[in-house]
This record gives C-alpha cells, sequence and structure tokens, in this order.
C-alpha cells in the first residue's frame, strides 16, 4: 500500500472515477435518534449539569463521527486510485472484481483476508475487490464500498 505522500499526480484533466461517499438521510437520522436516546438515558430527569451536559456531548460527538466518516472519496485519476487513507499506482493492481451485496458481506465477514485493505462505509453493500500486484506490498486486496462497482472496475482496468 502506498502512504498518501508517495504518489505525485500530475492532474491533466477529469477524473477517470470520482464518487464522495457520503452517508444517506437515513443513516443520520438513525445515529442522532441513538444518540438523543443515549443523552435521555444519561440525562435520566435529573437537573443541573446533567440535564445538559449529555446532549451537549453525545450530539455534537455523533456528528462529528458522521462528517468524519463521510469525508472520504474514490477516485481514479491519472494513474492513481485514491481511497480514504490510502493511494496507489494503477499499474500496482491485478484483478478487479464488482461485487454485489453478498460478494461485499462475505469479503468483509467470513471470507475476509486479515491483511486485506479495507476502505468501506457500512451504509454502501456494493463494492470492488482488486487484487494488489505490488511484490514489495503484503496486502493481498482492497475492498472498496461503492455505489457504482461496474463504472469503478471499468475505470480501473483503463476504460473510464
Amino acid at each position: 500500500m502506498v502512504g498518501s505522500n508517495d504518489v505525485q499526480a500530475v492532474t491533466s484533466g477529469l477524473p477517470d472515477y470520482d464518487e464522495r461517499l457520503l452517508a444517506p438521510p437515513w443513516v443520520w437520522l438513525g445515529a442522532l435518534a441513538v444518540a438523543l436516546i443515549v443523552a435521555a438515558t444519561l440525562h435520566g430527569g435529573a437537573g443541573g449539569a446533567r440535564a445538559v451536559v449529555p446532549y451537549a456531548v453525545v450530539l455534537p460527538g455523533t456528528v462529528a463521527a458522521l462528517l468524519s466518516s463521510s469525508r472520504g472519496r474514490v477516485r481514479v485519476a491519472d494513474g492513481v486510485l485514491s481511497v480514504p487513507g490510502a493511494r496507489i499506482p494503477i499499474t500496482s493492481l491485478g484483478g478487479v472484481t464488482p461485487l454485489d451485496k453478498e460478494g461485499t458481506r462475505r469479503l468483509r465477514g467470513p471470507l475476509a483476508e486479515p491483511r486485506a485493505f479495507l476502505a468501506t462505509r457500512s451504509w454502501l453493500t456494493s463494492s470492488v475487490r482488486v487484487q494488489i500486484e505490488d511484490p514489495d506490498d503484503d496486502t493481498p486486496y482492497w475492498l472498496i464500498s461503492t455505489r457504482r462497482p461496474q463504472a469503478l472496475a471499468q475505470a480501473l482496468r483503463g476504460r473510464g
């Protein structure tokens, strides 16, 4: 795996693929509802600081966590695959396999390789498995969450 500062890409135009991994509204609503229940439980009808602090800590913390997990982008541009936390030249990639919901579930769970790099989001059920062919990298594959696995696979195969 190549660190984010190890690959210098020269932008020469539009990317072959670009997707922002935003959490959908139902994730925000569900997370905020759970945070509100947790804050109300901690409040427990007490007065004073205990009436305010749980809401002032839990709700903003939940929003910060959701914003942090929604910051990521999957991008293929100028021969480089960029995902949250890593970048790698496309020349270091081997086979590319688009996965549906069941294939993604299996590679996240029972068939997962411990050395694999996962750039996944729980709210995205499809993904792409990318074989790593770099002899200096012991990572067997990357599993990348995406809403458009076929389009990402095409971009990685050079047919963007």
